[in-house]
């Protein structure tokens, strides 16, 4: 009989463990962006940049009913031939010239999906044109010290900026965030992603960022290791974004390991969380994150966003003009950027432990990321 007991009493918590936890895990997440359905006004909006990214960004936008796509600048007429083959865009009106669309167009919104190393300056161009919101594609540019400029200016003249590190947005990552400030996984001690290949700059940052994110820490050193092979850039041959690893570490104590390197075979996107109770186990490739710990053994839960580039940008613009202070702004870019910067310094260094922010010399260096 007192078995039993025991084991009706196991079971009844296991069941209001389970409901808080599912509560936590559905409950309203900081990056839920609010819905413009019942907002009256029209919103007009400008993409700079007719690549992939521009096409993601332009799909991402049809998606606002509130959000008129006005206008596209790209210098390139191919890739502007292109993006109308893949966008149905029947009322924009296009443009070889930044310049020459913001002296045309009166917007709401500017989004910049260009090269890396125009990204400074086409937001430079868009706040001095009297533009009040800003969207840049991560990351935020090319050097630490423009993009601190940049982030400076914004608040000097009341720009609302966001530099899109996507998964920011993303209900399922703020969801496991939750899970770690709830305690699910005791007190968090290692953040360790494996994306799989692809270059710091265009990959590594995202997940750089995912790392202070979840961790909810600032980065505070990096060790990094460069692949010594470089891959010819596909977007031509004067941009460079080499692969490789680097150990973490945060400021609260949290260590983190990122692997873009060449050598792995395919991109999986798996991350694992480990505390000293448990561990979150996020399998991107699957659509799908598990938590593991004494309590639970193992409960998954299937991701609720889609992670294509393109829904998970209809949420930040969707953010971007709303009153919501920004899920990235710019500090959160600059931060990320600079992660990138301090694991290049780091090769260059022998391996040398690089410390955040970075100063002087370090903060000035120029890197020709695609």
């Amino acid at each position: 009989m007192k078995q039993r007991i025991r084991t009706l009493i196991f079971h009844a918590r296991q069941i209001r463990h389970k409901r808080k936890l599912a509560t936590i895990v559905r409950s309203q997440a900081a990056s839920d962006v609010i819905s413009l359905k019942d907002s009256g006004s029209q919103y007009r909006v400008a993409v700079i940049g007719a690549g992939a990214m521009g096409r993601d960004q332009c799909l991402g936008l049809q998606r606002i009913r509130q959000a008129e796509i006005v206008a596209v600048a790209d210098r390139n007429p191919d890739a502007i031939i292109r993006l109308r083959q893949q966008v149905d865009l029947p009322k924009t009106r296009f443009y070889r010239d930044t310049r020459e669309l913001l002296h045309a167009e009166e917007v709401d919104l500017i989004c910049v999906a260009t090269n890396t190393t125009s990204h400074v300056e086409i937001a430079n161009l868009a706040i001095e044109a009297g533009v009040k919101r800003l969207i840049v594609e991560k990351p935020i540019g090319n050097q630490v010290l423009a993009a601190r400029q940049l982030a400076d200016l914004c608040r000097e003249r009341g720009v609302k900026i966001a530099v899109n590190h996507s998964r920011r947005w993303s209900n399922d990552y703020a969801a496991i965030r939750r899970c770690v400030e709830h305690g699910y996984v005791g007190t968090l001690r290692q953040v360790y992603v494996v994306p799989g290949p692809g270059g710091l700059a265009m990959v590594g940052v995202h997940f750089l960022d995912l790392i202070a994110y979840l961790a909810d820490s600032r980065i505070a050193w990096v060790i990094g290791f460069l692949d010594k092979v470089h891959r010819p850039n596909k977007r031509g041959p004067q941009f460079q974004d080499p692969g490789g690893y680097a150990l973490i570490g945060l400021e609260n104590g949290v260590r983190g390991y990122l692997d873009v390197s060449d050598d792995l075979n395919r991109r999986g996107k798996f991350l694992v969380l480990r505390g000293t109770a448990g561990r979150i186990e996020v399998d991107e490739r699957q659509g799908e994150w598990h938590l593991i710990n004494a309590v639970f053994s193992r409960q998954t839960f299937r991701f609720s966003d889609e992670m294509k580039p393109a829904g998970l940008f209809a949420k930040v613009a969707t953010e971007m003009l709303s009153d919501r202070v920004p899920s990235c702004g710019a500090e959160e870019g600059v931060a990320a950027l600079e992660a990138v910067m301090a694991i290049h310094l780091s090769d260059e260094r022998q391996h040398e432990q690089v410390s955040l922010p970075l100063q002087g010399a370090d903060a000035e260096l120029e890197l020709p990321f695609p």
